[in-house]
């Protein structure tokens, strides 16, 4: 298993006795994921082999935005995906999609993301959230700023609504906030189509990098700890395969683990940057794991900015849960969010299987 300890490695085979692995081939598992750094446990556990070493047969398949993610769980075209923090709720809620009973067992990732705004404004006096509030309400521009997001329903557009209205902007009247895939952002904020975004990596360092962007802040500084992707799944695929969804997240975990080890970074950034994964160099996805994240002009902020590993990050607790929850329901106005079930949160985010999956020989 190529970089694996040993200690990884006997954990490995514990997780694969506890779960009885038959000898004949088994049906693939369709597991989703978006081109971005926080996809980094999937991808480096296709390229160790980590799933084939716990009978799994995987086929890792790469979307190009959100909404592809959440039309082909709901009509069954994937199994298993990474997917937003809120997205198993809005499908349940079936709010842009028919409803489908979508679940959650595991958080893959907290925070990584971070808000990045064009050189034209800070040319233009804009250095923090405070100039951009005096420079939108002095009408310098004549039309409102155009803010990306890669979906309403995700904890990019919350992190930008909250960081907006602490410094006194109102993001439903004083800007406007637009979606786009996370691969075109970029290409937006070069064109002048956009004034910024809020996305994860590693698409802020590269505008940071190439000089038409800076940063003025992370979600670590926004909202430490928020839950960023899940492993989302549906209730049908979960009842027919148990064991392979729970098999899965006990192998999903060990990858966030190598992560999130400082001996193991320069291969799993050289994993990351091949051209069939994220195609980006090292030095540009090792911001996100620095804990000194460049955001342009010489700052950084400092701090863990990317987490995959740890009880508070994997665990898709309540508190947590009703966190997401709460923000889909403050920050996008929908008639189904008005009156949610209280029991919504403990039935779409499942601490029973994560308990069932962390530690299988007590379940």
């Amino acid at each position: 298993m190529g970089m694996v300890n040993a200690k990884s490695a006997f954990q490995m085979e514990a997780l694969t006795s506890d779960f009885s692995i038959s000898s004949q081939p088994t049906a693939a598992i369709r597991l989703g994921y978006i081109r971005l750094l926080d996809a980094a446990p999937l991808i480096v556990a296709e390229s160790l082999g980590l799933f084939r070493d716990a009978g799994l047969n995987v086929e890792l398949k790469r979307e190009v935005g959100w909404a592809t993610v959440r039309d082909k769980l709901a009509f069954g075209d994937l199994d298993v995906s990474q997917a937003l923090s809120p997205m198993p709720f809005v499908m349940q809620l079936g709010i842009g999609v028919a409803p489908s009973k979508v679940i959650t067992g595991m958080v893959l990732s907290s925070n990584g993301n971070a808000i990045t705004l064009s050189k034209q404004l800070c040319e233009e006096g804009v250095e923090c959230g405070d100039s951009l509030r005096r420079y939108i309400k002095s009408g310098y521009r004549p039309r409102k700023l155009v803010l990306g997001v890669v979906s309403l329903y995700s904890s990019h557009h919350f992190m930008l609504c909250r960081w907006l209205e602490a410094h006194g902007i109102n993001p439903k009247k004083d800007v406007i906030i637009t979606v786009l895939p996370p691969e075109q952002v970029l290409r937006n904020l070069r064109s002048a189509n956009i004034d910024g975004f809020c996305v994860g990596e590693p698409w802020n360092s590269v505008a940071v990098q190439e000089g038409f962007g800076w940063c003025p802040a992370t979600s670590e500084q926004i909202a430490s700890g928020y839950p960023e992707k899940v492993l989302a799944t549906t209730e049908r695929f979960y009842h027919e395969r148990p064991e392979d969804y729970l098999r899965l997240m006990g192998v999903l975990s060990e990858a966030c683990a190598l992560c999130d080890a400082e001996e193991q970074r320069t291969a799993i950034l050289n994993i990351l940057s091949k051209p069939n994964y994220l195609n980006c160099t090292p030095e540009v996805l090792a911001h996100a794991f620095s804990s000194s994240f460049p955001m342009g002009g010489g700052r950084t902020a400092d701090g863990p900015f990317l987490r995959f590993k740890g009880e508070d990050v994997n665990r898709p607790d309540q508190a947590r849960a009703k966190q997401v929850l709460n923000d889909l329901s403050r920050f996008v106005p929908h008639e189904k969010l008005q009156s949610v079930s209280r029991t919504l949160s403990s039935r779409v985010y499942r601490e029973d299987i994560y308990d069932q999956a962390m530690n299988p020989i007590l379940s």
